[in-house]
């Protein structure tokens, strides 16, 4: 089996069929638990859907879904842009995020917010009714849960600071309302890395084939190692990651290009990986049609294009910064000519391929899954921590990526030299923008990016006038509870 069919439907009924958040009409808690939460296949299937809520954060379903990874780890950079659509300017929420212009009401900012709480609060319930019971498995379902758990809060905190820190069931309304405090991000940290710590003893190497895609020790270490890195702690990050480099479980494939094959999914190279199919389980989404131009009607798209896309579409400046020869420039195409707004050479739009299922037969419906690490992120990053605190040397984890893409190896390694090797390996996934930040170099390069950006006719005075780090609470938080304070940055 390709991948893990998430029991969705069976088990809505234990988690809230709204899929609300904690601070919605109806607390998940209310839901009748005494008849479930019982057995190991119960949890099972709990645990199945504290992942669903990985799917809205990284691929939405149809059109006008706001996904948030993408657009967060590569259109908010300057990787990637948009092709302006003059005709349908009901997709605008993704065009202010990437020219800096969005504020508290964008609609993108509150699906990611929804959508991590909506994944925390199950994996609480699961830790909560869980903890008095004897079932198979049990260790594994907890350590499951507190990965995705501190995925979900890394997703807001890096993105939002301070965020409320929700750690148990809500069980009533004035409950919700005094949780609703933001709390500073060192306690948010201090329970991704607690999480981490405790899940990765608890998960195993790898899984068989039915089960691909769930957390596995490798996962949670990688996962640790970024969190790590994002508060400074190479050394500590590099142990992590010297584990999961030496673990024997990950490698390169010789091919680039095939690792975007949706026919060679979950191979040796996948760390952790969001999963989606096709089908009448509502666990596709629409990647391919987002990230193709507006204008491209049936050309790669039989079923034909849809509204709200020519997203995610890469810039003139990343196509530039390949070097020659570059194998993974190959997953870029720059076949479609237009003169509906090119974003290349005055006459092309081109467009990621890294997305792309060209078997699907029902519109709309992919089933590519999104790619969160790489063992190349592995092999990076344990670079970056040997390069800023010693222990080891970093020119052959970076020479190793580079041969991959048929590229000479460096005689030496500079942390730009491993930002680039970063950007043009991961281009149009989502890590750009993360390591703009954690690197310190976000407003340096995105306010050359503006400037470079204004010459298009369609960026507005106010673009990239203000280089904003954070984004801004959404208003619906601030709605339900007027204590609540805002990024200064949005004030």
């Amino acid at each position: 089996m390709k991948k893990i069919i998430w029991l969705f439907i069976l088990i809505v009924f234990a988690f809230g069929c709204n899929e609300t958040d904690f601070l919605n009409e109806t607390p998940v808690s209310y839901i009748n638990s005494m008849n479930f939460y019982n057995t190991s296949d119960e949890f099972e299937q709990a645990i199945n859907s504290a992942y669903t809520s990985l799917q809205p954060l990284h691929g939405g379903r149809g059109v006008g879904a706001n996904e948030s990874g993408w657009a967060f780890g590569e259109l908010r950079s300057d990787n990637t842009t948009f092709q302006y659509n003059e005709s349908n300017r009901a997709a605008m929420a993704f065009e202010q995020l990437d020219e800096f212009t969005m504020d508290s009401g964008n609609g993108i900012i509150a699906s990611a917010w929804d959508n991590s709480y909506i994944g925390i609060s199950k994996c609480n319930t699961v830790l909560s009714y869980i903890e008095n019971t004897e079932v198979e498995n049990k260790e594994r379902y907890i350590a499951e849960a507190k990965f995705l758990r501190a995925y979900y809060y890394f997703h807001l905190v890096r993105h939002f600071g301070d965020v409320p820190l929700i750690t148990d069931v809500i069980k009533g309304y004035n409950q919700a309302f005094e949780l609703n405090k933001r709390v500073s991000a060192t306690l948010i940290y201090e329970l991704i890395i607690t999480d981490l710590e405790e899940a990765k003893g608890n998960l195993p190497a790898s899984y068989d084939a039915p089960d691909a895609g769930r957390a596995t020790a490798g996962a949670a270490k990688t996962l640790l190692a970024k969190v790590l890195m994002w508060n400074g702690r190479y050394s500590d990050a590099a142990k992590e990651l010297k584990e999961v480099y030496t673990s024997g479980q990950y490698s390169l494939l010789d091919d680039y290009s095939s690792l975007f094959d949706i026919n060679n999914e979950n191979n040796e190279e996948i760390v952790f990986s969001v999963q989606y199919i096709t089908g009448p389980h509502n666990l596709y989404h629409t990647l391919m049609y987002r990230f193709l131009p507006h204008d491209s009607g049936t050309e790669y798209l039989p079923l034909g294009q849809i509204e709200q896309t020519g997203f995610n579409i890469p810039t003139a400046d990343l196509i530039d910064s390949f070097e020659e020869g570059d194998d993974r420039l190959s997953t870029i195409d720059f076949s479609w000519v237009t003169d509906k707004d090119p974003v290349y050479q005055n006459s092309i739009v081109p467009f990621t391929k890294k997305y792309m299922d060209n078997g699907h037969t029902i519109r709309t419906q992919t089933g590519n899954n999104v790619k969160i690490f790489r063992y190349p992120h592995v092999l990076l990053m344990l670079a970056e921590c040997y390069l800023r605190e010693g222990g080891g040397d970093p020119l052959p984890l970076v020479n190793a990526v580079r041969l991959r893409a048929k590229l000479q190896p460096l005689s030496s390694v500079s942390l730009d030299d491993i930002i680039h090797e970063r950007r043009v390996e991961f281009h149009c996934e989502l890590d750009r923008w993360d390591v703009l930040v954690r690197t310190g170099k976000a407003v340096e390069v995105m306010t050359a990016h503006g400037n470079q950006q204004r010459e298009r006719k369609f960026v507005g005075e106010n673009s990239y006038k203000k280089i904003k780090l954070l984004f801004p609470i959404p208003d619906k938080a601030l709605d339900l509870d007027p204590t609540m304070e805002q990024n200064p940055e949005y004030k």
